[in-house]
């Protein structure tokens, strides 16, 4: 089966219907003549501090180049040391947030602000921990009742936090994946993996430089907010454990392709696999050089670290690939262990899964903005859906229509059929 026939009708038409949804969506909003508001609601990180003239993460995603300011209107009415309970005591709805009229509120607090740091023992902070949940999911839902739709900016780094504390930090992060809310990796961008500031990154122990606040806009999916309009919704895992085929008799380098439009440091590709022959399978582009990870008889590869694969590749064999641009260094992770680190820096224009293997079955393709670390690395292989800064997520456990692989993350970027792959649908009933 070939699944690259009326690519220009398809493409034509799936972008009319882009703009039509987005059309019909301000006209339900009443704004058919006027910008969305999208209002940045937190604390002191939110609000830029530290940045040079306060433009930290949410100005520079806006002014970036990265989303269409025509159909946005920028907003930030952070408070510096608001937490979950501040924006309660001292009206910040009603007196900051509301009167912006937003259509959509990213929420940026942190567990800092809210007290994890030197609060005793881990009961102490675990209390915090249900403070912080309980409250941030409360006020999204508040605002996702009232039409305002939510999305949440996961906690982040301080460099005085404790091995304990820093484990609070991804275990919030873990939670925040299991809503229905979009959600951004921010931790992933900037942690030294301890849970401090990568260095150079760093203003003060609270709050990043402007390198940092760079660092982590990129981790702000850019078409999030227009995925938001269009009507997609946070995706869950598939459990479906149909999957597909890749015949590539003409070994195409780059089967599955998808282009980055704007800026990636920090990133994170994952899928599973079986029954490969030799060859490429997956990889990327980064300064006009591929890089792949490579199948050779029994050896699994990336870069100088291999892992041997079983002898007969009838069960699925989970890759991560985790790439941190602030520690210098990629991760290469199989079935939720680690096996090695790669000192390098990364800056790719294009992914791609599939590669010069004349045969591969793949299935629970993801591409994220940010560098997952390894206890997320072990949720993906768990089937734990992660749903932070994704860019692309598809299970494949449905047929394909036309020359595209379905996005269902909150994204509008797309996965392309590169000509001369046969691609084949196995299902698997239940």
């Amino acid at each position: 089966m070939k699944n690259y026939t009326n690519k220009t009708y398809n493409m034509k038409f799936k972008n009319i219907c882009i703009l039509l949804l987005l059309a019909f969506n301000c006209s339900a909003f009443g704004q058919t003549n006027q910008k969305l508001n999208l209002t940045f609601f937190g604390s002191s990180v939110c609000n830029g501090s530290n940045a040079e003239s306060k433009h930290g993460y949410a100005w520079q995603f806006y002014y970036s180049n990265t989303i269409d300011t025509t159909t946005y209107h920028y907003i930030n009415v952070s408070t510096g040391g608001d937490n979950t309970i501040k924006i309660e005591k001292f009206d910040r709805l009603t007196n900051k947030l509301y009167p912006t009229n937003p259509d959509i509120v990213v929420i940026g607090l942190s567990l800092s602000n809210e007290g994890i740091r030197g609060n005793g023992d881990n009961n102490g902070r675990e209390q915090i921990l249900e403070q912080f949940r309980s409250r941030l999911l409360a006020l999204a839902d508040s605002l996702n009742q009232q039409g305002i739709k939510p999305v949440i900016v996961n906690c982040y780094p301080h460099s005085d936090f404790t091995p304990d504390e820093y484990m609070f930090t991804k275990k919030m992060n873990r939670i925040i994946n299991t809503w229905k809310y979009p959600s951004i990796n921010v931790l992933g961008t900037i942690d030294d993996w301890q849970g401090r500031w990568a260095e150079g990154y760093v203003a003060n122990a609270g709050h990043p430089n402007t390198l940092g606040h760079q660092e982590m806009s990129y981790a702000i999916v850019p078409s999030l907010f227009d995925a938001i309009q269009v009507g997609k919704k946070t995706p869950s895992y598939d459990w479906n454990q149909s999957y597909y085929t890749f015949r590539n008799d003409e070994h195409v380098e780059n089967p599955l392709s998808l282009e980055l439009k704007n800026t990636v440091h920090s990133f994170t590709l994952s899928f599973r696999f079986k029954k490969t022959d030799n060859g490429s399978i997956a990889g990327f582009t980064s300064n006009d050089l591929k890089h792949e990870i490579t199948v050779n008889t029994n050896k699994l590869y990336y870069k100088n670290h291999s892992v041997t694969l079983p002898d007969s590749l009838n069960n699925w064999t989970h890759v991560v690939l985790s790439h941190s641009y602030a520690n210098q260094q990629t991760m290469f992770i199989v079935d939720g262990k680690l096996i090695g680190n790669i000192n390098e820096r990364l800056v790719p224009a294009q992914i791609h899964f599939g590669g010069t293997a004349s045969f591969i079955e793949l299935k629970d393709l993801y591409l994220y903005r940010s560098s997952l670390n390894i206890d997320e690395a072990l949720d993906l292989f768990n089937k734990k859906f992660i749903q932070s800064s994704l860019e692309f997520y598809n299970p494949m456990t449905k047929p394909i229509e036309g020359d595209r692989i379905t996005n269902y993350a909150q994204s509008l970027s797309e996965l392309i059929i590169n000509n001369g792959v046969d691609i084949r649908y196995n299902p698997v009933p239940f």
